[in-house]
């Protein structure tokens, strides 16, 4: 064998590694990605209701998931957000309209960073939490950058 010069079939052996190499790779990624996504991606449940002492879940997506619970008048609510790098803000807005029974907007926005920090692009869980008060039959809706999340 001549192992120091280029020969038609380590051409076609080289040319096949560089066709078949990334083939494999993805084909493997692929299914990585298959066993650890999430069965239960995009779906999302709203409970309008609350009642006495229980724990609900109003929200539960990929991006957002949001719990709340009624004790003595009280709505505490708390949450997970997932933002982009961990150079990105959250602001959270909450409204009650008056009426009867109460709807409690919950108005979430991630802020943009300054274009001139440099960041890690890593996905950042962000929690937050908080506590109105409202009846017990107040319904919520939940928002994420103006867009209603359902």
């Amino acid at each position: 064998m001549k192992w120091h010069e280029v020969t038609w079939y380590s051409k076609l052996g080289a040319l096949a590694l560089i066709i078949i190499l990334p083939i494999v790779g993805f084909s493997l990624g692929m299914i990585y990605g298959q066993g650890t996504s999430d069965s239960t991606t995009g779906n999302v449940s709203i409970i309008d209701k609350i009642k006495d002492i229980d724990t609900k879940i109003v929200v539960s997506s990929k991006k957002i998931s949001l719990k709340t619970s009624f004790k003595n008048g009280n709505l505490e609510y708390s949450g997970v957000v997932q933002l982009p790098t961990p150079c990105h803000k959250l602001d959270i807005q909450t409204t009650v309209a008056q009426s009867f029974p109460e709807q409690v907007q919950i108005s979430l926005k991630i802020i943009d960073p300054d274009p001139e920090m440099l960041c890690a692009s890593v996905i950042e869980e962000k929690e937050f939490s908080g506590q109105l008060q409202v009846s017990a039959n107040a319904s919520i809706s939940v928002s994420l950058n103006g867009e209603k999340v359902k």
